[in-house]
């Protein structure tokens, strides 16, 4: 057991070191000579694989169908080799199904003159530098910390200092940069609010009253193998706040979601990948929602409390940043707290009522209309003005 240990982990070894090596013999780290764009017409958008119901790759998709609603020649790029581009331009459709522009192939693309091109994640910065046009990155989410401190973090965190213009899902990602990248001041960054959809996901009166009534309470997960959404500590609070729960006369049931329908949970179903359509329901039919958003917070958050579910989150994640302190059941790893909290809100329903009423709040100012406006007026002020 011991040898077959050792081999598999050489081999992990191995293939880490290949990988690194790979990335490392393709890339070039200097900073760009980011020259202004004299016209926009032209735009290219770097995705390394397309596959339906990912929020990131349909956040890039969004921006690029307003662009493009704005009479703009839109591109996405391949960036991987390792999907197809049939299968990537089917996927497109089905992400966003009002994108009308070209899907192309990396290889193809080199030879456009594109006024503008647009990195979506660390791993596309290092070609879209080679692609030609002014470069900016989309930032979504700060990935150096999606691993641990090795290789493939310090390769993440130097696409920050490569010359690009940031623009930023969210504030919280430049104040990570600038906080963690020496010389900060001397790249170019801007930010545009973090939306979500409001056409699909309508607010229908929720009996918040009728919660003092209920002795079983469902609860829906979203949970991903990623240290990001802590997965384990989920697991584990929700398994023990059920045994915990139970002790006070009330049944909770738990609902995963967001990973492969076969995986397994000690306590609760697992449900899958589900679609819009699906997840809405999901919503309408629990009686809390819990998301762990330790990195910059995603859409699901926003989307449980469009729907009136409301959000059980971590205190020391993002979360509080955006939505504040009064529009959640914010906790720590303790199951314990997070029983008292239901219980809490179970028996002071004028306290759930406030919280989705802080929430819309803060919810009705934000569309996706407006931040794709933002980022496209973002992209409008880079046009090079020769009488400045």
């Amino acid at each position: 057991m011991n040898i077959i240990r050792s081999f598999l982990r050489y081999r992990e070894i191995q293939n880490t070191k290949n990988d690194i090596f790979r990335i490392l013999g393709t890339i070039d780290f200097s900073v760009c000579k980011n020259v202004r764009p004299l016209k926009i017409q032209k735009i290219a958008m770097l995705i390394p694989t397309v596959y339906p119901n990912l929020g990131g790759i349909t956040s890039a998709l969004r921006i690029l169908t307003y662009i493009q609603n704005n009479g703009i020649e839109t591109t996405i790029v391949l960036s991987s080799k390792s999907q197809d581009i049939e299968s990537a331009r089917r996927n497109v459709k089905l992400c966003m199904r009002d994108f009308e522009g070209n899907v192309k192939t990396y290889e193809e693309s080199l030879d456009i003159d594109f006024d503008i091109c647009i990195a979506t994640s660390w791993q596309t910065v290092y070609y879209a530098k080679k692609l030609r046009g002014y470069k900016v990155y989309f930032v979504q989410d700060y990935e150096p910390d999606f691993y641990e401190t090795n290789d493939f973090s310090m390769l993440a965190k130097a696409t920050y200092t490569q010359g690009f213009h940031i623009i930023s899902l969210g504030k919280w990602n430049v104040d990570k940069i600038r906080k963690n990248i020496r010389n900060s001041d001397l790249y170019k960054m801007d930010y545009i609010e973090f939306p979500y959809d409001k056409s699909e996901y309508k607010f229908d009166d929720r009996d918040y009253l009728n919660y003092a009534n209920k002795k079983t309470l469902k609860i829906a997960c979203y949970i991903r193998f990623i240290g990001r959404r802590i997965p384990y500590i989920c697991e584990y609070l929700l398994s023990n706040t059920k045994n915990e729960l139970k002790k006070y006369g009330y049944n909770l049931e738990i609902s995963y979601f967001g990973i492969d329908k076969r995986n397994k949970f000690s306590s609760g179903i697992n449900l899958g990948k589900l679609s819009r359509n699906e997840l809405y329901r999901l919503y309408c039919n629990s009686d809390f929602g819990m998301v762990a958003s330790m990195s910059n917070i995603s859409l699901v958050p926003y989307e449980m409390l469009a729907s009136g579910l409301p959000v059980v989150e971590f205190r020391d994640g993002s979360y509080p940043y955006f939505l504040g302190l009064d529009t959640a059941l914010l906790i720590n790893c303790d199951y314990k707290e997070l029983a008292n909290g239901i219980l809490e809100l179970v028996n002071n329903t004028a306290k759930l009522k406030h919280m989705h009423e802080s929430a819309m709040k803060k919810l009705e100012l934000l569309s996706w209309d407006s931040s794709c406006e933002q980022f496209y007026k973002i992209l409008l002020k880079t046009i090079c003005n020769t009488a400045e």
